[in-house]
């Protein structure tokens, strides 16, 4: 549904603010949903981690070429064994009251982390096998696992809790989730009605942040957040394919390109009957014509995905062929899995109509209408989805309890990618983000061995295997692989690209600075 003119009219005079100077020293950020809670250990979605990126430092940052550089951390050692990781912590590193991160704040973290009470519903598979955490003095932690994994040390891309106020508490709960303590460059100054507010932090131990302050507006529309864009009431959205062309128009607005290590999805509960069998799932990707839609609604900028890892990761399968756009093959498919078409031209199986209500929130119009043709797609093979959109935060809380028929979304990935928090049998909600409820023994067996491979010549046959089997099980219809396009005005400098986006890598969106500024201010 469009924004009706009069709310956008009060939208943008309420992200306009005061002109001038002053102006110049603050950065106006656009969230596309509202986030449920800042603290980074059970945070599952972008608007979350937007906020977070700017307000804690990891112990381990990735930069911009994905490497992992010191954050909190000045090292991260592992022995020989791989068992033992020994973290030490910076000098002077400090919470933005002013107190000190010690080791016994690692220890917190880790511990809460593990807590199965807590639902770190992604991190905490990084963690699995975690022994125990010892205090060898104020500034390192010995950190021991039952397990040596290849990609262990990349799961000390994680940033901290205060012990404080954290031990012995509820971490779902914890007030402070909504009011954290600040460790990276920006603290939280305020957070009502759709608007958080950041200003600088004068206890980070790295350089100042240029920008003053960060606001960051929920817009979860993409026609009102490019208004805004165009106005000057924010400096950055990510921008579709007819925005590009009208950006490209405007003086006063750049384009900012990067190939995300991602994908968007169709996500099937597997566990519902109408799911249930990989024929059907493939079915219903067939359906849908992947190649027209990245050329109508992307512009060439998205190309179909073709299983669970995309390109630009190091274990990426090239020959791997996406499923073709076949509706005749997908009608065969789903008549061999026993939904034939009724009279009234839906497919039915024991008297069950191939029928279920895909949930969506705070969709963008290009998300609405890839839906829409999807919809259309299903309904000419005879399969009924009914639409629900949803307020994000519900969406959110929906998904990651698998509490769904099928929703839409998309997935990030890790420089150093590791599957298991999404496809492995022992991560269904509630202890995991699969949530899909996908197993397949084999595919089980194949995480589990790759996650103890440190050999990338001997884990690239495992991971194409385990490509494979997932694109044939199709237990999400992967969509596509996309190069996004972001506007970003031209008074705001130093905006690098990743192939984790413009903001989750080190210095990210904190390195952005007022065009006007040749150093911070």
């Amino acid at each position: 549904m469009k924004r009706p003119l009069a709310a956008l009219a009060l939208f943008l005079a309420a992200c306009a603010g005061p002109v001038g100077k002053d102006q110049d020293r603050v950065l106006h950020r656009r969230l596309e949903g509202e986030p449920q809670t800042l603290n980074a250990l059970i945070s599952t979605s972008d608007p979350e981690n937007v906020v977070i990126a700017l307000l804690q430092r990891n112990l381990l940052d990735y930069d911009e070429k994905l490497n992992l550089v010191p954050g909190l951390a000045e090292s991260v050692d592992a022995d020989e064994s791989r068992l033992v990781y020994t973290v030490t912590l910076r000098e002077g590193v400090r919470w933005e009251d002013g107190t000190p991160v010690t080791s016994d704040d690692v220890k917190a973290t880790l511990e809460a982390l593990v807590d199965p009470n807590t639902p770190a519903l992604y991190r905490r598979s990084f963690f699995a096998d975690l022994d125990k955490v010892e205090i060898v003095d104020a500034r390192r932690a010995r950190v021991t696992f039952r397990k040596a994994y290849a990609a262990q040390r990349d799961a000390f891309n994680l940033p901290l809790l205060p012990a404080r106020l954290y031990r012995g508490t509820d971490v779902a709960t914890n007030p402070a989730n909504r009011r954290p303590l600040a460790t990276g460059p920006f603290r939280l100054a305020s957070w009502e009605g759709g608007t958080i507010r950041l200003v600088r932090n004068t206890q980070y131990f790295g350089d100042p942040p240029a920008f003053e302050q960060v606001v960051l507006r929920v817009v979860p529309e993409s026609s009102s957040a490019f208004q805004g864009l165009v106005t000057g009431a924010l400096d950055e959205s990510r921008l579709n394919a007819v925005q590009r062309v009208e950006a490209a128009k405007d003086a006063s607005l750049r384009e900012v390109r990067y190939d995300e290590i991602a994908y968007t999805y169709l996500a099937w509960n597997n566990r519902l009957p109408q799911f249930s069998d990989a024929r059907v799932r493939r079915a219903l990707t067939m359906l849908i014509d992947r190649e027209a839609i990245a050329r109508s609604l992307y512009g060439g900028l998205a190309r179909p995905a073709n299983g669970p890892l995309p390109p630009g990761l190091w274990p990426y399968d090239p020959t791997l062929p996406p499923l073709p756009h076949d509706p005749a093959k997908a009608a065969t498919l789903l008549d061999e899995s026993g939904w034939k078409i009724g009279r009234d031209g839906i497919r039915t199986r024991a008297g069950v109509a191939l029928s279920f209500t895909l949930s969506y929130g705070s969709a963008s119009d290009r998300q609405r209408q890839i839906i829409e043709l999807a919809q259309r797609s299903f309904r000419e093979a005879g399969v009924a989805m009914a639409l629900a959109p949803l307020e994000w935060g519900a969406f959110v809380e929906k998904v990651d309890a698998g509490d769904y028929e099928a929703c839409s979304l998309s997935l990030n990935l890790d420089p150093n990618p590791d599957l298991r928090p999404n496809w492995h049998s022992s991560q269904v909600p509630p202890s995991g983000m699969n949530h899909a409820f996908y197993r397949n023994p084999r595919a089980d067996a194949l995480m589990d061995e790759l996650a103890a491979t440190f050999d990338r010549d001997r884990a690239k046959p495992l991971y194409a295997e385990l490509q494979r089997i997932i694109a044939e099980d199709q237990p999400f219809s992967f969509l596509h692989t996309v190069s996004v396009a972001w506007g970003v005005r031209t008074r705001v400098e130093n905006v690098k690209s990743s192939p984790v986006g413009l903001w989750l890598f080190w210095p990210g969106a904190a390195g952005w600075q007022p065009a006007r500024a040749a150093k911070p201010i």
